[in-house]
């Protein structure tokens, strides 16, 4: 007499090159998502990058055009179960941020502000914990969270966030998209 694989050995099973590709992908090294503009006006330049943050979602956090620089509140995705957020890369960022609470935030700082303008992006990947999280083993929806009366009281976040890397491809992404809306040649970086 066989037996089949029950359900959860099927899953396990199907999961496993997710989980793969996951531990494999790795952005390549000395990969910068910098560029100089010699043709294009800043204020064209600085209007580009606000227009493109925008498509991509990301809320604006504080814009001094100035200083030449833009920065964004963190945007939460949840990679395969959001399938409209176009923040991951590859299918291991997709997995990653459905296994994990993760956020993205954007900075984009213009230097010097007159030309030739040298635009960089950086996008800071950011994992999300919550402690106390007392998780059921029978049943997960029984799962319980432990409050911190005294921290709430105090008005302390119940939550903190750990930076876990740079996401080098999604920002040549968004400078790519930059350099695509202001039409303009772009050297490549030193």
């Amino acid at each position: 007499m066989t037996t089949r694989p029950t359900i959860p050995l099927r899953l396990l099973a199907c999961m496993m090159p997710l989980a793969l590709t996951a531990c494999a992908s790795a952005p390549p090294a000395g990969a910068r998502a910098d560029a100089s503009f010699e043709a294009a006006s800043y204020p064209d330049l600085f209007n580009a990058a606000r227009e493109v943050l925008a498509e991509y979602r990301f809320t604006i956090d504080r814009v001094d055009a100035a200083r030449g620089v833009i920065t964004t509140y963190p945007k939460r995705t949840a990679g395969m179960a959001t399938p409209w957020d176009r923040e991951q890369s590859s299918l291991a960022q997709e997995f990653e941020d459905l296994a994990h609470q993760q956020e993205r935030t954007a900075r984009v700082t213009f230097e010097p502000l007159d030309a030739p303008t040298r635009v960089s992006v950086q996008i800071v990947l950011d994992r999300v914990h919550r402690p106390n999280w007392r998780i059921e083993t029978d049943a997960l929806r029984q799962s319980t969270h432990a409050r911190d009366l005294l921290a709430i009281r105090a008005g302390q976040s119940t939550e903190f966030r750990e930076p876990v890397t740079e996401d080098l491809a999604l920002a040549q992404r968004i400078m790519a998209d930059i350099q695509a809306r202001t039409g303009q040649d772009v050297s490549s970086p030193d």
